[in-house]
């Protein structure tokens, strides 16, 4: 007997919809599945047989042969142990075949029937939503994943739950008082999440600026660079509170839209970190991997590729600590990701594309020991240890880096002081106001984003902003992207002071932080 049952598996970060065919026919008892099934999906084999016998119900005696359509799709996930499960006990007859059809089925199946929790849930239930399917099937693990998505959408513990939910049509079961309790959406998160203005809530457990003693021009070019998406660097001796500062910055950022929000809750369900995606829906991620990591952690990859650190920090910030202790093809490995606002792996023949829209942010000491340059300390790198230090940031690096600032410690007069300095909420409310502003004049990026074309039309000089821009790249022997990149952070100012012009104090500032090659 033959039947046919709708399930999704994650693809990079889409969900893309699978048929599970099942037909039982006389011959041997076993089962074989077909369809560029991975080791993964075969071994399920066992699994299905113990849970439906430990369900109660009596496995088929005939030859079983699952079909997983497209066939030129790869499968590599637990999630499709639940719909070949449901498609055996439906073509044995146990659950009636045209309502079978109407629902979408994903989730891991233990020995003894217990539904278990699967990764990348989240965009397979919005893959299935927009698909029209009437009614989702979940494991309860993935309830706040399914609150998140919203909708017809129904959560199982097991294995007996799911086929009695799959033998009522799904806008029945949504009113039946047995099973509306499965129901999620009634639970979902507020409908703001799913509009364009939805902002930061903000959270006690964020580490404030005003903690910061001291730093108060760290603070400034913190805003900047927050301001306008640039990234920056920040080098100074151990202890100058390089650390402190970039862990702060993802408070002072501007707030998610419901779309970022949404985006952001899909990479943590692709990474096995759904249930992050309900409590964190909120705030930027906050990234800061070791300098150990090799290169497929940071950027990704594998035989079925998985998000690496830079899509981890997609909408929040990638913070480097000590990028100069970084393997250099490590380093390397960022040149397009910073640039392009994604990652592309291909693995046989398939692309597998995850987003990296991130605030980068380094920190280096200045020196292998830390202390060139140091009033108190005195710098034992020979002139060789330092060159072979720095080196390991190579000049397309620099380029993509907006913003470079030296960094001294906090002076005791500074510690003794009780005043504190600019607060995250002060900061946060600079930020805001001066994109609010580029985007009252027309501008919807960032402006580390602003290409040749529109540097032309929001960067215009007046004759003596010319005038002193052509004597600072002739002083500086700058670079064309140099001098795009100065006229990009002077922009940013400039928006912080509410200007529609560039003036010449936003570009002598601009050029204060303007990285040495």
């Amino acid at each position: 007997m033959y039947s046919r049952t709708r399930s999704a598996v994650c693809f990079g970060m889409e969900g893309r919809e699978v048929f599970v065919e099942t037909d039982i026919s006389r011959g041997l008892p076993g089962i074989g599945v077909v369809g560029l099934a991975s080791t993964m999906v075969m071994e399920s084999r066992e699994r299905i047989k113990s849970a439906i016998e430990n369900s109660g119900y009596e496995y088929p005696k005939g030859r079983i042969t699952v079909n997983l359509t497209p066939a030129s799709l790869r499968k590599n996930s637990s999630c499709l142990d639940l719909p070949i499960a449901i498609g055996i006990l439906a073509s044995e007859g146990n659950i009636r075949l045209r309502v079978a059809e109407d629902w979408g089925v994903i989730g891991e199946l233990a020995l003894d029937g217990r539904v278990l929790g699967v990764e990348g849930a989240l965009p397979m239930m919005l893959h299935m939503k927009d698909l029209g399917i009437k009614g989702i099937i979940v494991p309860e693990a993935n309830r706040t994943e399914a609150c998140l998505a919203g909708g017809n959408i129904f959560t199982v513990s097991c294995l007996r739950e799911c086929a009695m939910l799959m033998c009522m049509d799904p806008q029945k079961a949504a009113q039946d008082p047995e099973t509306r309790k499965m129901l999620v959406c009634e639970e979902g998160l507020p409908g703001e999440l799913m509009t364009e203005t939805a902002g930061f809530k903000g959270s006690e457990d964020i580490p404030d600026f005003g903690d910061i003693i001291g730093q108060e021009n760290a603070k400034r070019a913190v805003v900047i660079a927050a301001a306008g998406r640039h990234g920056l660097l920040m080098v100074g001796s151990p202890g100058c509170g390089k650390t402190m500062i970039a862990g702060r910055m993802a408070g002072v950022m501007p707030a998610m839209t419901g779309r970022e929000m949404l985006e952001t809750a899909i990479v943590r369900s692709v990474a096995g970190r759904g249930d992050d995606s309900f409590r964190l829906w909120n705030k930027r991620p906050f990234r800061a991997p070791h300098h150990t990591i090799g290169r497929a952690g940071l950027i990704g990859g594998g035989l079925y590729p998985v998000p690496g650190e830079i899509t981890l920090a997609h909408n929040g910030v990638l913070f480097l600590d000590e990028i100069c202790e970084f393997n250099k093809e490590t380093i390397e490995s960022l040149r397009l990701p910073i640039e392009e606002k994604k990652i592309t792996h291909f693995r046989k023949g398939e692309p597998y594309t995850f987003p990296c829209n991130f605030q980068v942010v380094m920190a280096a000491n200045p020196c292998p020991c830390g202390y060139f340059g140091d009033k108190d300390r005195e710098c034992t790198c020979t002139q060789a240890d330092l060159e072979r230090y720095r080196r390991k940031l190579s000049g397309p690096i620099i380029d993509r880096i907006d913003m470079c600032i030296s960094m001294e410690k906090v002076a005791y007069e500074d510690l003794a002081e009780t005043r504190k300095g600019m607060t995250t909420q002060q900061m946060r409310e600079q930020v805001c106001g001066a994109i609010d502003f580029a985007r009252s004049h027309g501008r919807t990026g960032f402006n580390a984003d602003l290409n040749s074309r529109e540097i032309d039309v929001f960067c215009h000089l007046a004759d003596s902003e010319k005038k002193f821009m052509s004597r600072a790249y002739e002083a500086f022997k700058m670079s064309p992207r140099a001098y795009s990149r100065t006229l990009k952070v002077a922009r940013t100012i400039a928006d912080l002071d509410g200007s529609e012009e560039i003036r010449t104090a936003h570009i002598a500032e601009a050029l204060n932080y303007r990285p040495k090659d």
